[in-house]
This record gives structure tokens, C-alpha cells and sequence, in this order.
């Protein structure tokens, strides 16, 4: 239910690195989006909200952890509250982790990394948000003054659509 389907962001300044992660994540059934540079990622987040970022936590300018602070100070609707894993040869200590744990990430992996861990913790991480967007999407599972509101919405467009049609006729 987790990994296949869900969006995960892939954050890497190593070319290779991010093309290996989207084959291993895309040949799992994820959608994976990759970029090169903390400033797209950003950007990346707010215009698509992925499910998981997976995020290198070694990249010149500005680090992983920088970036999922400036993450975390979105709203949840723009991604604020995007599970995110991070990678780095080796694991944070002392105030490393300390800021780790700050910025509130929800997973380390160490490189070389262990596919079937990271495929795992995807899966894991994802699965919670892609079945928040399926309930989002089933309208039976909506609640009833949503689906009400709704409808009168669609009522309210289909009889604007006719007057404008009647207007419009000679």
C-alpha cells in the first residue's frame, strides 16, 4: 500500500547517487521526482507535495537539514509536514543530531545505503499519505456537510452555466 503510488522526492548534489535512488524507488512503483539543489527541492515541495523526501544531508550551500527546516516552516498544505529520511556517510552525532532531531526527520540512512532499508522506511513513511489521498479522493468517505457542500457547488455551476447558455441565445 505504501511505496507504489506514492511521490517521493529525491534531494542529491551527486548525479549518480540520485539516479541510482529514483531506478531503486521507481522499479518499486513510486513516482519519483529528483532534483540537485535544496533551492529547487524547496520548490519542488510547495508546487507538488510529495508523500516522502528522501534528502542527502551533505550538500554544499545549503545542507539537509537546512532544508527540511525551511520545509517545516510551511504550512501542511504546501508540504509542511512531508515525512523525510535522511542519507549521509555516516550517522548525526552529538549537535549534528541534535539538529537533526530539531529540524524533524523521521529517518537516517547511512552510505553506502542498504536498499531494502531505505525501500522499507519509504514504504512505511508513505503509506500513511497515500491512503490519506485515496480517503481524500473516495467522495464516500468524505463527511457529509463536505459532500453537501459539494453538491450545491456543482448545482450552483450548472445553473449559472444555463443562464449564461439562455442569455446568449438569439
Amino acid at each position: 500500500m505504501g511505496i507504489r503510488g506514492a511521490r517521493v522526492l529525491v534531494v542529491d548534489d551527486d548525479v549518480e547517487s540520485l539516479e541510482a535512488l529514483a531506478r531503486l524507488l521507481r522499479g518499486r512503483g513510486a513516482q519519483v521526482i529528483t532534483v540537485s539543489s535544496p533551492g529547487c527541492a524547496l520548490a519542488t515541495v510547495i508546487g507538488v507535495v510529495p508523500d516522502v523526501m528522501v534528502v542527502d544531508i551533505d550538500m554544499p550551500g545549503q545542507d539537509g537539514i537546512g532544508l527540511v527546516r525551511a520545509i517545516r516552516s510551511l504550512s501542511p498544505e504546501k508540504g509542511g509536514q512531508v515525512p523525510a529520511i535522511t542519507l549521509s556517510g555516516c550517522p548525526p552525532m552529538g549537535e549534528r543530531l541534535e539538529a537533526w532531531r530539531d529540524a524533524g526527520f523521521q529517518g537516517h540512512l547511512a552510505k553506502p545505503l542498504d536498499a531494502e532499508a531505505l525501500v522499507e522506511l519509504v514504504d512505511r513513511l508513505a503509506g500513511h499519505a497515500v491512503e490519506r489521498r485515496r480517503m481524500a479522493l473516495d467522495r464516500r468517505q468524505w463527511p457529509r456537510d463536505v459532500s453537501r457542500d459539494r453538491r450545491a457547488e456543482v448545482r450552483d455551476e450548472a445553473s449559472a452555466t444555463c443562464a449564461v447558455e439562455t442569455a446568449l441565445q438569439p
